[in-house]
C-alpha cells in the first residue's frame, strides 16, 4: 500500500499488477494447468516448476505395486505422505460404510468378459475397510493376504493439494491448480470474486448450469462415465449423472465427489451432516435422456456470482 501512495503522491504510474503465468503438463493421463497471478513472471515460473515437481513426485507415490506385492507379509515401512494419502482414503472408507476407499484394485482391474456374480462378490469381500492396517507412529501400512490398493478418487486431489502446498510455501497467494476435474483455487483469481470454474453440462440438460467461484476452496466432478463402482457390491454407480462437489482440500472433493457418486443424495446427505468442514454438494439424477433433477446439499454457500 505504501508504495501505492508514494507513486500517487509523486504523480509517477501505478506499479501494474504481475502478469498472469500459466504452465501446463501431463500427469495421472490428464492436464496439469497451474496458473499464478501475483508473482513477477519469472518468480511465478520457479514456483510453478516446483509445484509440477511435487505433483510429479504424488504421481509416483500413487504407485502401489511394490505395497500390493507385499499383500499378507505384515506390516511395511512406507513413505510419510503416502501413509498419510492411504489414511485419508480409509478413512473415507469407514465414512461411506465401505462404498468408496482404497482398496478396490480387484474390482477396477480390466476382465476380458464381464465378470461373475461370484467374482464380484470375492472382490467386494477383498475391498473391506479393515483389511488395510496402517500405523502411523511406525510408518507401517499392512495389507491382508489378496487385497490390492488402488487410489482411483484421491490420487488427482492429493497431488493438487501438494501443488498448492508448494506455491503457497513459494509465496503465490492468487494461483489455480486444475488435473483433469479436480480444481482448486488460491485467492482472489482474476476480478477479485475468486476463480470461476464452469460448471459440467449433463446429458439431457438444455440450459447452461452456469459457474461457480473457488476463493481457497476445491472442487471436484464425477461422473457415471468415470465408472465408479461400489466396493460393497462391486456393481457401478447408478442414478446419479454427474456430482460436484465443493470443500477446502482437493483430496477431500475428490474423494466425495466419488463417495457421493455412489451413495447417492439420500443416503448421501445422511452423511454429510458429520463432516466438518462442511462441504458443498450438487446431484444431477436421471437418465440422460431428459432434464437431470437437481438435489443439493448446502449449494446456497457456495459463490455464484
Amino acid at each position: 500500500m505504501l508504495p501505492l501512495l508514494l507513486a500517487l503522491l509523486l504523480g509517477a504510474p501505478a506499479p501494474s499488477p504481475a502478469a498472469p503465468v500459466r504452465l501446463a503438463a501431463q500427469a495421472f493421463g490428464q492436464t496439469l494447468e497451474i496458473e499464478v497471478r501475483d508473482l513477477p513472471p519469472e518468480a511465478a515460473r520457479e514456483i510453478i516448476r516446483k509445484a509440477l515437481t511435487e505433483v510429479a513426485e504424488a504421481e509416483r507415490l500413487a504407485d502401489l505395486t511394490a505395497l500390493n506385492a507385499a499383500a499378507g507379509k505384515g506390516p511395511q515401512p512406507v513413505d510419510p505422505r503416502l501413509l498419510a494419502l492411504l489414511a485419508v482414503a480409509r478413512d473415507f472408507c469407514f465414512w461411506s460404510d465401505g462404498a468408496h476407499g482404497p482398496l478396490g484394485r480387484d474390482l477396477y482391474s480390466p476382465v476380458p468378459d464381464p465378470p461373475s456374480p461370484e467374482r464380484l462378490e470375492q472382490a467386494a469381500g477383498l475391498a473391506t475397510c479393515d483389511r488395510l492396517t496402517l500405523d502411523p507412529q511406525k510408518g507401517t501400512a499392512a495389507l491382508a493376504a489378496g487385497s490390492g490398493l488402488e487410489l482411483r478418487g484421491f490420487a488427482e486431489g492429493y497431488a493438487v493439494d501438494r501443488a498448492a502446498e508448494a506455491l503457497r510455501l513459494g509465496g503465490a497467494a492468487n494461483a489455480f491448480i486444475t488435473i483433469g476435474a479436480v480444481r482448486r483455487g488460491l485467492g482472489l483469481g482474476a476480478g477479485g470474486k475468486g476463480w470461476a470454474v464452469v460448471l459440467p453440462q449433463v446429458p439431457g440438460q438444455e440450459e447452461p448450469t452456469g459457474r461457480v467461484f473457488l476463493r481457497d476452496q476445491s472442487l471436484a466432478v464425477a461422473a457415471q462415465s468415470d465408472r465408479y463402482v461400489n466396493q460393497r457390491t462391486g456393481q457401478p454407480a447408478q442414478g446419479v449423472l454427474t456430482i460436484v462437489t465443493v470443500t477446502d482440500l482437493a483430496v477431500d472433493a475428490q474423494g466425495l465427489a466419488a463417495a457421493l457418486l455412489i451413495a447417492g443424495p439420500r443416503e448421501g446427505q445422511l452423511r454429510l451432516g458429520s463432516l466438518r468442514p462442511r462441504p458443498s454438494v450438487l446431484w444431477f439424477m436421471g437418465t440422460g435422456s431428459g432434464a437431470p433433477l437437481l438435489v443439493d446439499y448446502r449449494w446456497s454457500a457456495v459463490s455464484r456470482r
